[in-house]
Order: structure tokens, then sequence, then C-alpha cells
């Protein structure tokens, strides 16, 4: 019996098309194996996961334009450009997760994992939650941006952003014997990250002199990301990759706090999953009731 896995790429606002694809899929109640959820990705994963319908597009767009979100309040107020707190605490508290059912589907044959990058290695790595703490720490860890965010230190060790390292776990999703991929990317079609710049990398180098790993990890980030997109390809031209991408006409900046540019990115996402619904459930079978409230 083959394993299907289910990936979900970051970046930042652009996760509102993540988010669509999601809501479509729990109201067909689709649902596979192991989850791998980066950044962004990770967070919208968590309320599909959750199966808590419309909680990812509510808690982006009726938040983002508060001034302690995002933007030059949190950076003056916390150093930050993501106000933390109030994303992983105070949003959370007003639209609560259903940690039943999350931990209810939770098993051996069906896990999460949220990527993060170790700041002493420059590896990536991947935790699966063990209770409602353990992942909204990790969620935050694989949100926290180098340069414009601030690192958690969790278990003895500094944790930045799932992306630098890994930013679409495919190779991490085959490793564990997955044999068919449905990757939500938040790109369009020939997309490809380009090499940071030389000012970019001067800050870098002045921030995180401590950790020369991390450092090596965002300056080959783009070699990483674009070897993970071609890898992708050739799945999909073998037929083991279903691949979801938008279009570069509803693109937007991860920034973005436009609550109309974000809404379109969240209907483009609903659309394009109900449209392939069918060609979906072909590629990748349920595999199995998941239950929730």
């Amino acid at each position: 019996m083959e394993k299907i896995a289910l990936i979900v790429e970051g970046g930042g606002m652009r996760g509102m098309y993540a988010a669509g694809i999601l809501d479509s899929l729990i109201q067909h109640n689709l649902y596979w194996g192991n989850v791998y959820g980066v950044s962004a990705g990770a967070c919208h994963a968590l309320s599909y996961l959750a199966r808590q319908f419309d909680r990812a597009r509510r808690v982006n767009i009726n938040y983002a334009q508060h001034l302690r979100y995002s933007g030059l309040y949190c950076l003056i107020r916390h150093g930050t450009f993501f106000g933390f707190d109030y994303i992983f605490k105070t949003i959370p508290a007003r639209e609560q997760i259903d940690w039943y059912t999350y931990f209810h589907n939770q098993s051996n044959m069906r896990r999460f994992y949220i990527t993060v990058t170790n700041a002493r290695t420059g590896l990536a790595e991947y935790k699966s939650p063990e209770n409602p703490q353990d992942a909204i720490d990790w969620l935050r860890a694989s949100s926290s941006l180098p340069i414009i965010g601030k690192p958690v230190l969790k278990d003895g060790e500094i944790w930045f952003d799932g992306g630098i390292a890994d930013s679409i776990p495919v190779r991490k999703a085959i490793t564990d014997g997955n044999t068919r991929l449905v990757i939500i990317l938040t790109q369009p079609e020939g997309y490809r990250k380009k090499t940071i710049s030389s000012t970019t990398e001067k800050i870098l180098q002045k921030m995180y002199k401590k950790y020369p790993a991390l450092i090596d990890a965002n300056l080959k980030r783009a070699d990483t990301y674009n070897n993970s997109l071609d890898h992708i390809e050739q799945m999909e031209a073998n037929g083991t990759a279903f691949v979801f991408r938008p279009s570069e006409s509803i693109i937007i900046d991860r920034l973005c706090k436009n609550r109309k540019k974000l809404q379109r990115l969240y209907d483009a996402g609903y659309e394009d999953a109900e449209k392939h619904l069918m060609k979906l459930r072909s590629f990748a079978p349920s595999g199995g009731a998941y239950c929730g409230h």
C-alpha cells in the first residue's frame, strides 16, 4: 500500500493560497498520512489537521492589519517585524485551536512535522508536537525569519525559520517512506529563488557571527530551494507528485497586509482545489476517516 504525504510550503502571507486549498480539503475530508509544514505553511496545516474550516483565513485576514501583528510598531516595541506574542498567544486565545481533534488524529501512521532550522548546525529538523505548548513553540520557531525576526530558544538550542534549511521538505517525506506527495507551493510555475544580496550577506555576517552554520545555510538557501523544485518537477513527470501552484497574476509580497489581496489569494487556492478535486482523489485516495467534532 502506498504512503501518501502532504507538504505545505511557507512564504509569509503568500500562504493564504495554501489556506484556501486546505479549507477545500477539510470540506471533502481529504486526509492522508504525514503532513510536513514550513513556517506559515505549518501554521495553516495545524488548522487543517484540527479540522477547523476557515480558521486560517480568519486569523490572517481579520488580524493582519492590527499594529501588534506586524510592522513598525512591532520593530520598535519588540525588535521584530512580527508580533509573535500577539500572533501565537493573543490570537489563539480568541481563535482557539481544537487540540482534541488534532491530537486524536495523530498516530504512528499519521504525524504532523514542523520544519525548523537549528542555528548551531544550520540543518533542518522536523518536530512532531507532543502537546499544545510544544506545537505553539515549534510553529513560532518555524516562522522566525532571520534579521527581521527573533529566534526561539527551546530544548537548549536556538531555532529559526524552517525555510532557511528546507523550504519544501520533499526529501524528508521520501526518506520517511512516502511514495506519493501532494505538494502546495506558494510561488508560481517557473519560479526560481535568487541568491541573497551582498548587503543581506553582510547583515547576516554581523548579526549571526556566533552561528556560522546558520549563515552558510542562508547563503545556500537559493540552491537548496531550487534543487527541491527540480526534484518536484521530476516527480510530477513520473506521476508521483500532485502539485498546487498559484498563478503569477495573484502573487503577493510575503509581508502583504491588504485584506482584498489576501482574500483573493485565499479564494484562488480554494477554487484550484475544487477544480482539481477529481484528479486529486484519483492520484491520492483519502487514507481513512479523519475524525472531528
